[in-house]
């Protein structure tokens, strides 16, 4: 039930290190189009640094981090499935089938950046995280109405993760 999935859903403010950057069929891929030809790409993200990001949010207070999907779109509203756009094609309840289907498949955050980063340093053998941070329940609605404090607090939780991250790989004392 809906209910139940509300419940279930990760709390504003909790950072999500990136397992894998799906599209919006749920699938850890990159599709573009090179010379008239559709080429597709893995958008898998390295899981060694993923587990060692979780490891390093233990170290920090307050900042809930979980591994888990983004789901990336083409576009901030009809493609993220919000109903408060301009133009929407759908109702509020295939708006919540679809992102019940999204939660079955792994995704706790939705953006539209990380397919394309997650493709491009695979191929260059780059090892790469994605790193968000949740802004709102999408099963509760579209708008953000926290208050801009609480946002700016939230948007600093990656960074001091990555900072923190950083320092440890330099080896020097964490903060």
């Amino acid at each position: 039930s809906f209910l139940k999935l509300k419940r279930e859903c990760l709390a504003p403010g909790t950072v999500v290190i990136t397992d894998k950057a799906v599209d919006s069929f749920f699938r850890p891929q990159f599709e573009q189009v090179v010379l008239g030809k559709v080429i597709v790409r893995s958008t898998e993200l390295d899981e060694g640094l993923s587990k060692e990001l979780l490891q390093c949010s233990t170290e920090l207070p307050d900042i809930p981090t979980v591994i888990a999907n983004t789901m990336c779109t083409h576009d901030f509203y009809e493609g993220q499935g919000r109903l408060d756009g301009a133009l929407c094609s759908f109702s509020t309840e295939e708006k919540l089938e679809y992102l019940r289907k999204a939660h079955e498949a792994g995704v706790r955050n939705i953006e539209m950046e990380s397919t394309v980063f997650a493709a491009m340093c695979r191929m260059c053998n780059l090892k790469a995280a994605v790193i968000c941070v949740t802004l709102l329940n999408r099963f509760e609605g579209d708008q953000i109405s926290t208050h801009h404090d609480v946002l700016v607090e939230y948007q600093q939780r990656p960074q001091g993760l990555v900072a923190h991250f950083i320092k440890k790989r330099l080896g020097g004392k964490a903060v």
